[in-house]
């Protein structure tokens, strides 16, 4: 089993009356964290997966005090404290509505699980708005992909209070490079991770990207040409690390304006890109200044286009940043690649594959122009003559 970092926090909120749903990606590891859960709890249980026909036609009844009487017969006694966990909520339209009245009227404890924030914002959201809790399970950070390849060594992680005194660890560099150059290359899903060469990792890449085609997009969407988005999908990855320019993958896929920012919005919401605003304090400034993409997962970017090494690691960069606080990038005097706000800090962070001294100067240039309390420079690979920055591999 693959032990998560967000697992304690979930099982926290087990003993607590809101609905907790646990979304993300697929192939992350939502099922075994529903399961494991549910090892946690003691008593009244009873367990989902709505990708199954026998569990959606359950939750398909329009009685539904008679969907309580059928749990009764998988054990669920409502005299205690009952707790049902759903996997994939997305597969039923009728779940919002089902879960809302068990719920109210038997107090029902759920844990809910699924892949898409796009069907918890258009169909889940007004039932439920009150009621309910959400984490996000994205693929393994570094440091998770080392536990799950039993790797015993783990780098020192950054203090984030003083990063612009940081130190190129070559120590780490030295043992985990190998490890780290996977990770940038295939990504963080769990299923790669552990897979034994190069060509199986590339073909269960390929069996989750397909998947996301085949069935998030056909479930949830309705797009007229599945070969329309994967051709979006395409250019976006060729674009990692960039601004948005609609005007721009409109012309070049011939699809309309409206149409590419109905599948960009789309791809957000169902975890396969990530858009990163500007920095400002500024609402206005944030919404003019055109979001930068990212891939959710490097690996997914990887298989739908050509990337250069700089491309991949500041793409794995902005997964590894993400799960230290609210990532932003900064145009103000020239571009600062990520801008991470952790409570009132604010840190500027410029990836570079190799850095050199030059990079950290004109960092601390721009960072005085946000006025950002640090500032550092994280690289991929030693550096001849110069030290002063983060290792990639230790955030």
């Amino acid at each position: 089993m693959i032990v998560r970092d967000i697992w304690p926090a979930l099982k926290k909120e087990l003993g607590n009356r809101e609905i907790l749903v646990v979304t993300g990606p697929r192939q992350v590891g939502k099922t075994t964290t529903l399961k494991w859960l549910m090892d946690q709890v003691p008593g009244s249980k009873a367990y989902f997966d709505l990708t199954l026909a026998s569990a959606q036609r359950l939750f398909d009844y329009e009685d539904y005090d008679n969907i309580a009487a059928h749990l009764k017969n998988f054990g669920v006694d409502f005299n205690k404290r009952a707790v049902l966990a759903i996997d994939e909520i997305q597969y039923s339209k009728n779940i919002p509505r089902v879960i809302k009245y068990l719920y109210d009227h038997y107090g029902v404890k759920f844990i809910l699980s699924g892949s898409s924030a796009f069907y918890l914002k258009n169909h889940f959201q007004e039932s439920l708005s009150a009621r309910k809790i959400i984490y996000e399970l994205l693929p393994l950070t570094f440091r998770e992909f080392l536990a799950i390849r039993n790797v015993k060594y783990k780098p020192a992680a950054p203090d984030f209070n003083a990063v612009s005194d940081a130190v190129f660890d070559a120590f780490a560099h030295e043992t985990l490079a190998a490890h780290y150059d996977e990770y940038i290359e295939f990504g963080g899903f769990p299923g790669v991770a552990l897979s034994e060469n190069a060509e199986r990792k590339w073909r269960m890449l390929d069996v989750i990207y397909s998947s996301y085609i085949n069935l998030d997009v056909a479930q949830m969407a309705d797009f007229k040409s599945l070969s329309d988005l994967r051709k979006l999908v395409s250019h976006l990855a060729v674009r990692v690390g960039s601004r948005l320019n609609i005007d721009e993958l409109s012309k070049i896929t011939g699809l309309s304006r409206p149409t590419v920012m109905n599948y960009i919005a789309f791809m957000e919401q169902t975890y396969l890109i990530r858009l990163v605003p500007a920095f400002s304090k500024s609402l206005a400034v944030r919404e003019r200044i055109p979001r930068k993409v990212f891939f959710v997962d490097t690996g997914i970017a990887n298989i739908n286009a050509d990337l250069s090494g700089g491309a991949k690691f500041e793409n794995t960069l902005c997964h590894q940043l993400n799960a230290h606080g609210g990532i932003s990038f900064s145009n103000s005097g020239g571009e600062i690649d990520f801008v991470l706000a952790r409570g009132k800090k604010v840190i500027a962070l410029e990836a570079k594959e190799t850095p050199v001294d030059n990079h950290l100067r004109e960092l601390a240039r721009r960072a005085s122009r946000i006025q950002a309390d640090s500032f550092a420079v994280v690289g991929k690979n030693p550096s001849a003559k110069f030290n002063r920055y983060i290792w990639g591999g230790a955030i």
